[in-house]
């Protein structure tokens, strides 16, 4: 299970870097966009007031709030949804994209801090079993899933996309 955290750390590291890398870029007034009512652009029904910056806030808090419940859980423990507007709010009021580094670097030592065990140990969230790892391919998953709306919503606005396989450093996992 040591070569899959690592794999793991590897990538979502590059992931998370590359997501900020793409978020930092933009202009400013392109991180509120919104397509014109009626574009048909649907995120689910969870999601309301979609910008990329409310995208990228969604993976800071959903990220931070995973990782310490699944740092916490017991075995067999449920998982609660990664919800916390006033967090959402203080880093929205402030400089998210330097906060968001920072929280990533905690991220990580979260995961690099789980032992075979740890990482074995069954959880469950949105009524799904998931072992530790797996949950956190499914929370890199979900980077991947948001890194897609991010690229929609350039491509709408006629703003440069995502160029997805540009990972830096250049060697993967």
């Amino acid at each position: 299970m040591h070569d899959e955290r690592q794999r793991f750390l590897t990538l979502y590291d590059r992931l998370v870097t590359f997501t900020h890398d793409c978020v930092a870029r933009l202009p400013q007034d392109m991180l509120h966009w919104q397509p014109p009512a009626g574009a048909n652009v649907n995120f689910g029904e969870r999601v309301e007031d979609v910008t990329i910056e409310n995208l990228y806030l969604h993976l800071m808090v959903g990220e931070h709030l995973w990782l310490r419940n699944l740092e916490l859980c017991g075995e067999g423990e449920t998982i609660a949804l990664p919800l916390d507007q006033d967090m959402t709010k203080r880093l929205a009021e402030g400089d998210y994209l330097a906060a968001s580094l920072a929280m990533h670097s905690d991220n990580m030592a979260v995961i690099e801090a789980f032992d075979d065990e740890h990482m074995a140990k069954t959880v469950f969230f949105s009524e799904r079993k998931w072992s530790v790892l797996g949950f956190l391919w499914a929370i890199y998953g979900h980077r991947n899933y948001h890194i897609g709306n991010i690229d929609t919503y350039c491509r709408l606005a006629g703003a440069p996309a995502p160029n997805f396989f540009q990972f830096d450093p250049i060697e993967m996992a």
